[in-house]
């Protein structure tokens, strides 16, 4: 699963999804997080347009 959110606008969303998953049940053994630079943001909408 990828779960994408901005960070400046949505402080607790990480932790939110995690406390939703726990509820429901869902476990999980590994957790990746990964931060885009502006370069990475560049290319896909550059990409994105053609």
């Amino acid at each position: 699963m990828i779960y994408t959110y901005d960070e400046q606008v949505d402080r607790a969303g990480v932790t939110a999804l995690l406390q939703d998953l726990a509820a429901a049940g869902i476990r999980f053994k590994d957790l990746q997080t990964t931060q885009s630079s502006l370069e990475d943001i560049f290319v896909t909408l550059v990409s994105d347009r053609k």
